[in-house]
C-alpha cells in the first residue's frame, strides 16, 4: 500500500463526515469482492495473487464504516457510466448494484446518482473526496487521487471550490430514492439480460 494511500486511510478514519464523487468506477469503500478481483484481473501489469488478496481485504475491512454506529456520515455521488461500466461478468455487476441498493438503506449513508441526462452545465470528469472533521470546515480536507499519487488540499480557497461543485453536482444528481431505483432497475435489467 503506498504512503499517499496510507494517509488518506488515516484521514478515513478520523472523518465525521465524508463526501465521495466518482465518475468512472464504484468507490473502493462500496466494492463487493468479485468486482474487486475482477478490476485487478484487468490492470496492467497485473498485481500478483497476493497483493489482490491483501487490496481484497482492506477494501474489506474499509466497509466496516458503512455499518458503525458512531461512524462518519458519508455521502456519495456516483455518476450513471461508474454504474453501466462493465466490470467483470453479468452477475459481479448485478451483485455490485443490489450491494450498492442495499448500502444506500444505511442510515448514515447518502447515495445519489448523476444521470447522463442532468439538467446542469457543472460537471467533473475526475473523482474527489471531502472529508469532514467535526463541524469545523476550516479544519476540511479534499483528496484527489491521480494514477501514481495523491493530492491533500486544505488550503480555504480550494475546499470552498471542491464543497461549491459538490453542491452543485448534489443539487443536479437524483435524490437517494430515485437513485436507489435507478440502481435496482439496472440490476433487473443485468439479470435479464443473463436469461
Amino acid at each position: 500500500m503506498p504512503d499517499w494511500f496510507r494517509q488518506y486511510l488515516d484521514l478515513e478514519g478520523d472523518a465525521s463526515e465524508i463526501r465521495w464523487y466518482q465518475p468512472e468506477v464504484i468507490p473502493g469503500v462500496l466494492q463487493v469482492e468479485p468486482y474487486i478481483r475482477a478490476m485487478n484481473a484487468i490492470a496492467h501489469p497485473r498485481p500478483p495473487a497476493d497483493e489482490v488478496d491483501r487490496q481484497v481485504a482492506v477494501r474489506m475491512e474499509r466497509q466496516s464504516i458503512l455499518r458503525q454506529d458512531d461512524g462518519p456520515d458519508l455521502s456519495f455521488i456516483l455518476s450513471e457510466s461508474a454504474l453501466r461500466r462493465n466490470v467483470g461478468d453479468a452477475t459481479t455487476m448485478r451483485d455490485q448494484l443490489l450491494h450498492l441498493a442495499e448500502v444506500s438503506e444505511q442510515p448514515n449513508v447518502t447515495l445519489q446518482v448523476f444521470p447522463f441526462n442532468a439538467q446542469t452545465y457543472e460537471t467533473a470528469s475526475f473523482s474527489f473526496i471531502i472529508l469532514r472533521f467535526g463541524d469545523d470546515a476550516a479544519s476540511d480536507v479534499i483528496y484527489v487521487e491521480t494514477f501514481t499519487d495523491a493530492d491533500y488540499l486544505d488550503r480555504p480557497d480550494a475546499v470552498r471550490a471542491y464543497t461549491r461543485l459538490w453542491d452543485r453536482l448534489r443539487a443536479a444528481a437524483l435524490g437517494p430514492v430515485e437513485s436507489r431505483k435507478l440502481i435496482l432497475g439496472m440490476a433487473d435489467d443485468v439479470e435479464r439480460q443473463q436469461t
